[in-house]
């Protein structure tokens, strides 16, 4: 695929290690910062990432399913790696492949001690603990038997107790406080065992709540883990698309599917690459933006598959773009928040949906 009929999709590593240093100097040096890296690095792509993040020190990462991980131990032969979506059926592949499951609920550990058994010796393993999100993890009634009931956690090495903020991206939201006061309470009656509460944005909420060992993930890629704010994190995304068709339009004429956009005036519209099947999402039509130097290309219609229409009323009609010049839909002028924003969605969606078809470079 050549570059002209392509987007382009550049991805700064070294914004993504300084996203994790300025994370990990948040915290104090006896906490850890580990690294979500699921769904292929949200997007940006592990095989590049992972490695990244290890030279810059994270030694601690997730990812959400058995074979995630088994990809990752190829690239990351003496990294830890946690399973965050439980114990899975195929249990011998955890000792195989050095993974460690995140437990959550009864019937997890057990089916982790089974195997323990068998192989006659300590299996290491995660516990987590709901204490609001009532996703994964120990619901209180099991909290309550496993708290009355520590000898089963024996046949175990315990790597760490966890929990998960459901809104520490919500600034002053009562909820955040309580559950880490709930999540203390569950944790003060097991002695020695290291405990992780925060995600990205409980990190920037109270250095009390980082425990032993932080698990950022959004803010490592340059999301915003503090809307309230500007975002103190590095920009690690750019990506550009080709436009493809530069055409004049009459007043009261329409465009696009369903013809939801009429123009009230003569106009010069751009037809760019960019579509669904790229991760751009149906709900910008008429609403998003993309930008063409520094002048705001509003969308008009709807998005389609493959392309997108935008209006240049804002370009003086001798910059106007040419065909196969690049058209920025993430960078300098758009962030994945203001994108997302528009799309009514978060930064997470807009990233773990970048398509294949982009042609990737990495920026080291």
């Amino acid at each position: 695929m050549s570059a002209q009929s392509s987007g382009h999709l550049q991805i700064n590593l070294k914004a993504i290690q300084e996203n994790y240093s300025y994370l990990d100097s948040l915290s104090a040096p006896s906490c850890e910062t580990a690294a979500a890296i699921k769904a292929d690095a949200y997007g940006t792509g592990i095989a590049q990432v992972a490695p990244a993040l290890f030279e810059a020190s994270a030694r601690r990462f997730f990812v959400a399913t058995l074979d995630e991980g088994i990809a990752l131990r190829e690239i990351l032969p003496e990294a830890k790696i946690y399973i965050l979506n439980g114990f899975a059926p195929e249990g011998d592949e955890y000792s195989a492949n050095n993974l460690i499951p995140v437990l959550n609920s009864l019937s997890d550990i057990a089916g982790h001690t089974h195997y323990a058994r068998v192989k006659e010796k300590k299996l290491p393993a995660v516990i987590h603990f709901d204490t609001a999100m009532n996703r994964l993890g120990l619901n209180d009634e099991e909290t309550f038997i496993l708290d009355h009931n520590h000898d089963m956690l024996d046949p175990l090495e315990i790597d760490f107790f966890m929990s998960h903020f459901a809104s520490s991206d919500e600034a002053g939201n009562p909820s955040i406080h309580n559950q880490f006061l709930k999540f203390k309470g569950i944790y003060h009656t097991f002695l020695d065992t290291k405990t992780s509460l925060c995600n990205s944005s409980g990190i920037f909420r109270d250095i009390s709540y980082h425990l032993d060992i932080t698990r950022p993930g959004i803010a490592l890629y340059g999301g915003n883990p503090t809307p309230e704010t500007d975002n103190p994190m590095s920009p690690a995304i750019n990506l550009s698309v080709p436009a493809l068709q530069i055409k004049n339009v009459k007043k009261n004429e329409t465009c696009g599917y369903g013809e939801t956009y009429c123009f009230e005036k003569n106009t010069a519209l751009a037809t760019v690459s960019l579509g669904y099947a790229d991760g751009f999402f149906r709900s910008l039509g008429n609403k998003g933006k993309l930008y063409w130097k520094n002048y705001e290309l509003p969308i008009r219609g709807r998005v389609s598959m493959d392309l997108v229409i935008c209006d240049l009323e804002n370009v003086p009609e001798n910059d106007y773009p040419k065909p196969y010049d690049m058209i920025e839909v993430i960078g300098k002028n758009q962030s994945i928040d203001d994108l997302a924003r528009d799309a009514e969605t978060i930064s997470y969606e807009i990233l773990t949906a970048l398509g294949p078809r982009y042609k990737r470079t990495y920026i080291i």
